[in-house]
């Protein structure tokens, strides 16, 4: 289904809905889109018993812990019509954001009225959008052909289909991409201007808003596209609020091993460094990655290596019981355990024994790192000896190219409460 959103770009959209309540009765909700720089609400609200003293709205955007409690501007009187501006440029909010909301409105006697949830979707109406969606994903896109977009929802939907074959999860909600076409249009929407950003990933929404110009190559996209909708995907079927989460190095794995391109050169690179003594622990590969651009590729293509390793070995099944151990809340040793049977130490000693290394020689990562004792080898469960069958997202093909950065930290805090991830998609013309 295709549909233009340019219709938002009017002065307002009206939603008419009648409540009552006691004395208070509201009417006609208009919602004004000067987007990036505010986007106002506006209601009438009648008393019979007293004038009107106070209208509240309540915005509470997905993901968000805390609802925004606005003031709306009016006259006191039976008879009023209340306005807020919200400051979504201020507020950070960024386009596509989904919001609910609701109006608050008491009167001299001590009478009050709070309305039923209304749902709106943040939209920049200074574009006109071209959509396609179906129950799993929605894009918008303003500039490129409609072949453009089918190309980008296509990575989409099969990288969102395959993640779910081997999860065996289905999303709460749908993901939504959005695309700009530039740097200039992206940037004209935030409060500062970041060149080195090339998109941004709302996980708590289910949001993406990236710079994809039309020109880009089908390779580019077949790469990123699927690879940033996995982070949000894994955030949607592994988060809870009560633990600190899976580790980088499952984040960043599970995202490369869905990308339409093949994993060869990274793989390779692994075993390499696995010969030559040049392996990172992978207790590192968390948090930020830093560190050189060698370190970073090594960090990078070692994730993809243990999440290739753990889906060889035990399945889409072991796969889905680790998410769904740090859904239920486990830390890294409790969910491999319940997954694996080992502990993390003793999943590494694995991984290291199937890149050729030989066994108990596996690099010691510093004492700092905090490490789980690995139990002697006869009290350990035999780790399969035969690769177990798994569908790789991407298909049989040998192209390569550049690789690029994908910077995981939570590090934009809004001013209304929402976590923006930077995708911090900054392109090596590096040789793989």
């Amino acid at each position: 289904m295709r549909a233009t959103l340019g219709v938002l770009a009017l002065c307002g959209l009206l939603l008419a809905f009648t409540l009552a309540s006691g004395p208070i009765t509201v009417g006609e909700t208009k919602i004004t889109n000067d987007y990036p720089e505010t986007v106002t609400f506006e209601i009438d609200a009648s008393s019979a018993a007293a004038s009107i003293v106070s209208v509240k709205i309540n915005l509470l955007t997905r993901g968000d812990t805390s609802t925004l409690i606005g003031t709306a501007e009016f006259t006191p009187g039976k008879q009023v019509t209340a306005r807020y501006a919200w400051k979504t440029r201020q507020a950070q909010v960024p386009p596509g954001a989904p919001v609910q909301y609701t109006w608050t409105i008491r009167d001299e006697a001590g009478n009050e009225l709070v309305t039923e949830p209304q749902d709106y979707t943040v939209t920049d109406a200074r574009f006109t959008w071209q959509t396609r969606e179906n129950e799993d994903v929605a894009l918008w896109w303003y500039a490129g052909n409609a072949r453009f977009g089918e190309s980008v929802f296509d990575a989409a939907a099969r990288a969102l289909a395959a993640m779910k074959q081997h999860t065996g999860q289905s999303l709460p909600y749908r993901i939504h991409i959005v695309l700009y076409a530039n740097n200039e249009d992206f940037n004209s929407w935030h409060r500062y201007a970041r060149e080195w950003v090339g998109g941004e990933a709302y996980s708590q929404m289910g949001l993406t808003v990236q710079i994809v110009p039309p020109r880009n190559t089908s390779q580019w996209i077949q790469k990123v596209v699927p690879h940033e909708i996995a982070h949000l995907f894994f955030y949607q079927v592994t988060s809870n609020p009560l633990s600190l989460g899976p580790p980088t190095w499952l984040n960043e794995g599970f995202a490369q091993y869905h990308e339409f391109s093949s994993p060869a050169a990274e793989l390779s690179l692994v075993r390499r460094s696995a010969q030559s003594g040049d392996l990172i622990p992978l207790r590192l590969a968390t948090g930020n990655l830093t560190g050189s651009d060698e370190r970073i590729r090594l960090l990078y293509a070692e994730s993809l290596s243990a999440v290739t390793f753990l889906i060889e070995r035990w399945g889409d099944a072991g796969l889905a019981q680790l998410l769904a151990a740090y859904k239920a809340g486990r830390n890294t040793d409790a969910a491999l355990m319940e997954a694996t049977g080992l502990n993390f130490e003793e999943f590494q000693e694995a991984w290291w024994e199937w890149l050729g290394g030989a066994s108990g020689m596996y690099p010691t990562p510093p004492a700092s790192a905090g490490v789980a004792t690995p139990r002697p080898p006869a009290l350990r469960p035999t780790v399969p000896p035969l690769p177990v069958t798994a569908t790789p997202a991407r298909p049989p093909r040998g192209t390569s190219g550049g690789w690029f950065l994908c910077g995981l930290c939570i590090c934009c805090a809004g001013m209304a409460g929402m976590s923006a991830v930077l995708l911090v998609l900054v392109v090596r013309a590096l040789k793989r």
